[in-house]
């Protein structure tokens, strides 16, 4: 949903009612590719984080996935009010959502094809802001929009490359092969993710020396010590605790980093209003303890 207020900030779309379906929707494919991931992974889960396999449950597995349908529909239904351009990506999130963890695909287990399509997470939302209106923006001469849609693909497959790496140990007694399980120990999967990790922190840099974004989007290099904390961490801590409370602080870091380029975009009361908005989310998923990733619940 960040990806795509980023994209309407730098397309100068004001907010109005199909931008905010449109933040709706994008919402809800973040959350529906989580749903089905969790019907999906009972054999990984039952090894790296089974307070997931009691909630699931406790809730039905069935019923996970007719609640997860809905969500589609519901989607497809916001989608339609918008555009039929809208509603034709809003129809490839769906497929790719599904077809991440379930059958026939289930792009989860190709190791490289599933980094592409969790990028696609952020990426494609990105794109999605111009059709938002009725005939929307011209974007393909559009260097500066163009040349963060790539940023975010490649910035977001590296975080697919952190996000497999708490699940090491258990994806591989599971049997299935990530970007973290091609590699033959869990210190070399962290060395490959922090690599890819502080490099794509270092983006801005580059975006700027090209002559897409002006000086001032060095700010986001703000973020670059903490990530390489966070990188320090993945490697010399091995443990499973230690993994899943940096990849919970990981959600923390690349929620401000979008954040923090939304801000610089457009310093308006708007854009502040859905950062703030979206830190309470994250923030309130600890305070009510939601998250199934949480120090207790670790084995």
């Amino acid at each position: 949903m960040l990806a795509f207020c980023l994209a309407c900030k730098l397309l100068g779309l004001s907010i109005d009612l199909d931008v905010l379906i449109g933040f709706a929707v994008t919402f809800l494919y973040s959350a529906v590719a989580n749903l089905f991931n969790g019907y999906s992974d009972v054999a990984e889960d039952n090894q790296n984080l089974p307070a997931r396999l009691y909630l699931l449950g406790l809730y039905g597995r069935r019923r996970l996935l007719r609640s997860a349908y809905a969500v589609c529909l519901l989607m497809l239904a916001l989608a339609a009010l918008v555009s039929p351009v809208f509603l034709g990506l809003t129809a490839i999130c769906v497929v790719i959502a599904h077809q991440y963890s379930l059958p026939p695909f289930r792009v989860k287990e190709r190791p490289v094809s599933s980094l592409a399509l969790f990028a696609l997470d952020v990426a494609l939302p990105f794109l999605m802001a111009p059709a938002v209106t009725e005939h929307g923006p011209a974007v393909l001469g559009n260097w500066p929009f163009l040349s963060m849609a790539a940023y975010l693909f490649v910035w977001f497959a590296a975080k697919g490359l952190v996000k497999n790496l708490p699940d090491y140990h258990g994806d591989r007694d599971a049997g299935l092969t990530t970007s973290a399980t091609l590699s033959p120990t869990r210190r070399h999967a962290a060395i490959v993710a922090a690599a890819g990790t502080i490099a794509v922190y270092l983006g801005p840099v580059f975006l700027v020396a090209g002559g897409q974004f002006a000086a001032k989007y060095l700010l986001t290099l703000v973020w670059f010590p903490i990530v390489c904390v966070q990188c320090a961490r993945m490697i010399l801590r091995d443990d499973s605790q230690s993994a899943n409370n940096m990849l919970r602080f990981d959600m923390v870091v690349s929620t401000g980093y979008l954040s923090t380029w939304i801000l610089l975009v457009d310093p308006s009361v708007s854009s502040i209003g859905i950062v703030l908005g979206s830190l309470v989310v994250i923030f309130l998923m600890d305070a009510l303890k939601l998250d199934t990733r949480r120090k207790k619940d670790v084995v």
